[in-house]
């Protein structure tokens, strides 16, 4: 016959096991789960191919960017630096067992103006949430923001083959007006090889031309 003690010794253990196992059910592993690998980190660059759409970000040649007015002034911009930051969004995943974490990335070529009164600077953004694989190139607070698959497309509608300007000829070409929407915006025309070379403010009433390399 079983004594008090012993009775009392084993419902004690009975109760430790059930604690136990109680505890163990209810603590979360987030790497024992079911949910697999823990979430990732990503981070996306934008790619050479991209990049090269203009000539900013891959041809030391335009470090120094001149345009002449048909008004007789000159603006000279200089490379100061190339910044980068990354936009943070949620990758796959789930509330349960999290999300990998993906960046993507933004280049901001900053210029310096060092003759006439404007400014000038290139930004490529791979993702910033509303806008993707966009460019926007900026001259005197006027910003030009195609998709970067766009410059040169044969059939964007407002593609041209060549034009020739001060007896200079361009191939290859978009035409972009700083509102989209609106074609009585100020305008600029963009190609791979020379980026922006054409600039009209058309609320001056001023026309701005690349001075070739």
């Amino acid at each position: 016959m079983k004594t008090n003690f012993q009775t009392q010794k084993m419902k004690l253990f009975l109760l430790l096991n059930l604690f136990v196992m109680l505890t163990q059910s209810c603590t979360k592993d987030p790497y024992n789960t079911g949910c697999g690998a823990p979430p990732q980190s990503y981070y996306i660059p934008i790619k050479l191919e991209a990049l090269k759409q203009t000539p900013y970000f891959t041809n030391p040649a335009f470090d120094t960017i001149s345009f002449a007015s048909d008004k007789g002034d000159t603006l000279t911009f200089v490379k100061t630096k190339t910044d980068t930051t990354w936009y943070f969004e949620n990758g796959s995943g789930s509330p349960d067992c999290g999300f990998d974490k993906v960046y993507s990335q933004t280049l901001k070529i900053s210029y310096i103006t060092i003759k006439g009164n404007g400014s000038f600077y290139v930004k490529h953004v791979l993702n910033n949430g509303q806008y993707r694989n966009i460019l926007n190139i900026n001259i005197n607070n006027d910003a030009f923001e195609p998709y970067d698959d766009q410059i040169g497309l044969i059939g964007y509608p407002t593609y041209k083959q060549e034009t020739t300007i001060l007896n200079n000829t361009y191939y290859s070409l978009i035409v972009i007006f700083s509102n989209p929407e609106d074609t009585s915006s100020n305008e600029a025309y963009i190609n791979k090889n020379e980026g922006l070379f054409y600039y009209h403010n058309k609320k001056e009433n001023t026309v701005y031309t690349l001075l070739k390399k």
